[in-house]
């Protein structure tokens, strides 16, 4: 069998408190409760909100900006994919199907959405719905893997009993 390259066991509970800690956060931001982070950063393109002002246009150059949002993803997803790959303590052929299942059923699921997206959004909120994609992605592939491994789990620990 091919090796699978995954992360060591031990980023599993940090993982997960980061994980959780930036959801939160994630979410008080789209009920409007943020924080703000400016600083200067470099910036391959800014342009503000081209349809608004074209005179805030920066390429490959230095930009006042807030980061936490840019914070705030990064460990969401980071924290998110080492948690989904990470080893079990326990790893066997059949975790490693699960994990394969897991992120199979989440991508053909969110390229499903992504079609009805295609065919009944329109305009700029489109952007938004394909940037809810990225989160659900996480979120699904994490959902899925660790439900189907609670069911592995439970129904091994009960064969092991007879």
């Amino acid at each position: 069998m091919k090796r699978i390259y995954l992360f060591p066991n031990r980023l599993k509970i940090p993982a997960l408190v980061i994980f959780v800690i930036s959801l939160i956060l994630i979410i008080l931001q789209l009920a409007g409760i943020e924080k703000e982070i400016n600083t200067t950063v470099f910036a391959f393109i800014s342009d503000g909100f081209a349809l608004i002002s074209k005179k805030d246009n920066t390429y490959f150059g230095f930009v006042e900006e807030n980061i936490y949002n840019e914070i705030l993803d990064c460990a969401f997803f980071i924290s998110g994919i080492i948690l989904a790959f990470s080893k079990e303590k326990i790893e066997d052929e059949m975790i490693t199907f699960i994990r394969l299942k897991s992120l199979l059923y989440t991508t053909y699921f969110i390229f499903f959405l992504l079609i009805l997206s295609e065919i009944f959004i329109y305009g700029l909120s489109f952007l938004n719905v394909i940037m809810g994609f990225l989160y659900t992605f996480v979120i699904l592939t994490n959902i899925f893997y660790y439900t189907k491994l609670y069911i592995y789990k439970k129904q091994f620990s009960y064969e092991n009993e007879d």
